[in-house]
């Protein structure tokens, strides 16, 4: 159960669908099961443990009352950290909420195997941090997460904890109108800077480049400078024993896909140390845009003025100026529709992606980044209903019924992204961790160890090379728009 394990289970499934009666009880009594059952199919419950029993966790023993796949991975006592991918609380373009965001009864399984490794002792927490603007309550709602949670309260003695990581969440303005920010701080055990330090995969970067499109420059430079590269993460993170991935298999217009690795954006409390992009284009040292635009460079310092000035009034006229500058591209059109490097050339992202990857892995309790990997990790990418083209919040639903498990979120990813029908060599997220040399600075810990020849793939129980995989699987995703054409398996 660590990422020298590169193995990854693909489970295709007959059923494209949730289970709709909660609490998503099996739909068999298996050998290991304690519960109820249904009568209601639930192929979600059955594919999760055969995610498991492919993946040969505690392969002796399957079939058996005996059969404790997490044993390995979770000890009586331990502190596991389930992080769903629950995004926001709907669906930009109004389809399925579910191509965007994990359904409960994913969860279900795997709390279910969690607590028989616990054997009644330790601590269960989930939660997400989601972007700005979305809110936590809602999204575990509609997710039944929530319902969930207190189901299991009433049936087991091991605490469950459920809130939202994010240490602040948008706020309307007055006379501005746009979004502000209000203070939450759920985490019971507060929050802790990791710094990545020299290790970091902006070092040698001009940090005052860096911009989150939500949040201040200043802050972003202030965390990002003096030998610093810092993210705020939710202390319950950090004291956990394990951590749970669950992820969806969907688009995304900065980084073409969103699997495991992308997933732990979700984890830190604050936006504001988290580079999107680098502004300005690629000729001027950035990722922003395509081309150099000097009404776009003006646009950006406006922007900066938004998201920085304390004064609400100034702030409308900064925005104000900046909006009609905008739509003077509809009398002059821009030399490309690019802004905030939604596209193909994004350099910064799995910068970022990467720094969080290795926070999560080998941070210890007091945010300091080890040689060795601090908590124990796997990971399931849901795919029953998946998402194409505007990822990641205004999918095109794609009915794949896949799921697909792992140790390694490199290996998982370049699965995953070939299985969608794209080419993992023009994908930085993939190809670059694949590459010790290029994953960051000398002496980064590693996020994959060996090389693509190495990652074996079961599909429902049939092994295969990595190139056999690809040789098999195409399901044809459409990727965004900007990266059409661009990332696409030939």
């Amino acid at each position: 159960m660590d990422l020298k394990n590169n193995q990854v289970v693909v489970q295709i499934l007959d059923e494209k669908s949730y289970p709709e009666n909660f609490p998503f009880d099996p739909d068999q009594l298996f050998p290991e099961y304690e519960g109820n059952f249904g009568t209601e199919t639930n192929a979600v419950y059955s594919g999760v443990r055969e995610i498991l029993h492919h993946a040969g966790l505690d392969s002796d023993r399957y079939g058996t009352p005996q059969w404790n796949p997490f044993s390995d991975l979770v000890k009586p006592g331990m502190t596991v950290f389930i992080k769903p991918n629950t995004v926001r609380h709907y669906h930009m373009g109004g389809q399925d909420i579910f191509s965007i965001i994990n359904h409960a009864s994913l969860l279900r399984p795997v709390i279910d195997y969690v607590l028989k490794a616990l054997e009644g002792s330790g601590r269960i927490i989930i939660g997400d941090s989601q972007v700005t603007v979305g809110l936590f309550d809602e999204a575990y709602e509609i997710t039944h997460i929530a319902a969930l949670v207190d189901w299991y309260r009433d049936k087991t003695s091991v605490p469950f904890e459920c809130f939202d990581l994010r240490k602040e969440t948008s706020a309307r303005t007055w006379m501005y109108g746009r979004w502000g920010k209000k203070k939450i701080e759920k985490d019971p055990r507060g929050y802790r800077f990791v710094d990545l330090g020299n290790l970091s995969c902006f070092q040698g970067i001009d940090p005052a480049k860096l911009r989150i499109a939500v949040a201040s420059y200043k802050n972003m430079f202030k965390h990002h400078s003096g030998g610093r590269h810092e993210y705020l993460f939710p202390q319950s993170v950090l004291d956990s024993d394990v951590i749970i991935n669950l992820c969806k298999l969907k688009t995304h217009r900065r980084t073409a896909i969103t699997l495991a690795i992308k997933n732990f954006m979700g984890i830190p409390a604050w936006k504001d140390t988290l580079p999107h992009f680098m502004i300005r284009s690629p000729s001027e040292g950035g990722d922003q845009y395509i081309n150099p635009s000097f009404r776009k460079n003006i646009i950006t310092w406006l922007h900066d003025r938004v998201q920085s000035v304390p004064f609400i009034p100034a702030k409308f006229i900064f925005a104000l100026t900046k909006n009609i500058l905008f739509h003077t591209g509809r009398i002059i059109p821009f030399k490309d529709p690019v802004f905030e490097a939604m596209w193909y050339g994004n350099d910064t992202l799995w910068r970022t992606l990467f720094d969080l990857n290795r926070g999560v892995l080998y941070a210890d309790r007091e945010g300091k980044i080890q040689k060795t990997q601090q908590r124990g990790y796997f990971s399931i990418i849901d795919g029953i209903i998946a998402g194409e083209k505007d990822g990641p919040v205004a999918v095109d639903p794609v009915p794949a019924g896949v799921l697909i498990g792992g140790s390694n979120p490199i290996a998982m990813d370049s699965v995953g992204s070939t299985l969608m029908g794209f080419d993992i060599d023009k994908i930085p997220t993939v190809y670059k961790a694949l590459s010790p040399a290029s994953s960051g600075p000398e002496g980064s810990p590693p996020l994959f160890i060996g090389s693509l020849k190495d990652i074996q793939v079961n599909v429902n129980g049939s092994t295969l090379s990595y190139d056999e995989f690809g040789d098999s699987y195409n399901l044809g995703f459409e990727p965004h728009p900007s990266w059409k054409g661009h990332v696409e398996r030939d």
